[in-house]
């Protein structure tokens, strides 16, 4: 690779600047389109088929559907899953926001379980209130986003470039003063500079999902997207902003041997429940928190080990249904790995295990601290989705967290003057970052060297 030279860099300007485009960036792009900023979109893969959505989703775990759920009883429940360690301000905008969000899907084309009356369909999973609504035909959300992205009018104000990688937000000012101003990237498949000028920037580029290989030894069999491999924790800490809630970090209940979600919380509702190996139940509710991936361990580590999620006792139409959903949307290979096992749910119950640590918003409590608009403690720096420190954000979340920080990041952008051009420091430690291993000399090992021992 030709090593581009700092002032051969491209230069790119807009209003708003979204790093990530998943859930949470696509919305905020969207939401900043909309209000009549320019936007340019980064993603270090495709949006298309970017960020935990990618292959869909099998439902929505926070639903506060009028009549059916209270705003404050969520809060209170999400409080107690999370051991009294959240900012409830920012679970109370999921809370009384998501309903308006999933209209605003329903609109896009996203479809969400109803029953005979047209009722929104929620089911409990929680240990109070019902706040799951499944997704009948959640493999194509992101589909059906990606559709509203290219639509004339958004194009007119959406710039998206794929494979571009970001490494650092640029910041001007110093102490209470300091403000994000743009970032600097680099194309993954050209090895091209890139500097970008912006207003505001928001921040949604997925969780940490593992600080190390998996339990299974396999780089990318992490229980997130592995592509979500912590880019922006780093930089929002090296932009100054606050990280919070890091010892709540993330362990989940898994298929064993097979990195990915168990599902206890789908097949619940259902008529599945999670046993150990006397066929008891031990939980006394599915849904995550810290006391029950306590008591989920615990039950592994004793004489009453392993675990299993028990679905084999449910009817043949019910267990078809569970398939159409958890084998076709998140985990399509799901279904693959119990087959190659000889598995069937009409015979075999699903063995459990727990995940790796990882850190992420959305299923746990740690992330890039943020307020009840999504903005930073570094103004003009907005995070939102699994990277957000907003506790158990999931899907709903993400959007409405996605919505506040590109409508605020509009109103930021429109406040400011231009950034100084003199951020030359920063970009050269950009640029060192990026190209400096490439300069340096490969150290080649020589091979180990065998020595017999004995008398020849």
């Amino acid at each position: 690779m030709n090593i581009p030279e700092i002032d051969d860099r491209t230069r790119l300007t807009c209003d708003v600047l979204v790093i990530g485009g998943g859930t949470a960036g696509t919305m905020a792009a969207l939401t900043a389109a909309e209000a009549g900023a320019d936007v340019l979109l980064l993603d270090k893969s495709h949006v298309r088929h970017s960020g935990a959505l990618a292959m869909g989703m099998d439902g929505v775990n926070n639903a506060v559907i009028p009549g059916k759920a209270e705003p404050e009883d969520y809060v209170a429940e999400i409080t107690r899953a999370n051991d009294g360690i959240v900012n409830q301000r920012t679970v109370y905008q999921t809370a009384t926001r998501g309903f308006a969000m999933i209209q605003r899907l329903e609109r896009y084309g996203v479809k969400f379980e109803k029953d005979e009356y047209g009722e929104y369909a929620v089911r409990r999973v929680h240990r109070s209130g019902s706040y799951v609504l499944p997704m009948p035909e959640g493999k194509d959300v992101k589909k059906a986003l990606y559709r509203v992205l290219r639509q004339k009018k958004m194009r007119e104000r959406i710039r998206i470039e794929n494979r571009v990688m970001p490494v650092r937000v640029l910041t001007t000012g110093s102490g209470s003063d300091r403000r994000a101003v743009g970032a600097v990237a680099f194309n993954t498949r050209t090895g091209e500079f890139i500097e970008i000028a912006a207003g505001a920037v928001v921040l949604a580029t997925g969780p940490c999902g593992r600080l190390g290989l998996p339990a299974s030894g396999y780089l990318y069999g992490t229980y997130e997207n592995p592509a979500n491999a912590g880019d922006g924790y780093a930089m929002a800490f090296h932009a100054g902003a606050e990280l919070s809630g890091i010892e709540c970090f993330q362990i989940n209940p898994l298929i064993k041997d097979y990195n990915g979600p168990a599902c206890a919380y789908v097949a619940n509702p259902f008529g599945g429940y999670q046993v150990n190996a006397q066929g008891e139940r031990f939980v006394d509710s599915d849904y995550w928190s810290g006391q029950m991936i306590a008591e989920v361990k615990s039950e592994i580590d004793s004489a009453r080990g392993p675990i299993y999620l028990k679905v084999s006792h449910l009817p043949d139409e019910t267990l078809g249904e569970l398939e159409s959903i958890l084998h076709t949307t998140e985990r399509p290979t799901r279904g693959t790995f119990h087959a190659g096992r000889g598995h069937d749910y009409r015979t075999h119950d699903i063995e459990m295990h727990v995940s790796e640590i990882g850190l992420c918003g959305g299923h746990s409590a740690s992330g890039v601290w943020v307020d009840e608009n999504a903005r930073t403690t570094v103004p003009g720096l907005y995070a939102a989705g699994d990277l957000a420190c907003v506790p158990h954000n999931y899907m709903i979340g993400a959007f409405v967290f996605g919505e506040l920080a590109g409508a605020d990041a509009v109103r930021h952008a429109r406040s400011v003057a231009p950034a100084p051009e003199d951020l030359g420091g920063q970009i050269a430690a950009a640029h060192e970052l990026i190209y400096g291993a490439a300069r340096r000399p490969t150290v080649r090992r020589s091979p180990r060297s065998s020595t017999s021992c004995g008398a020849s």
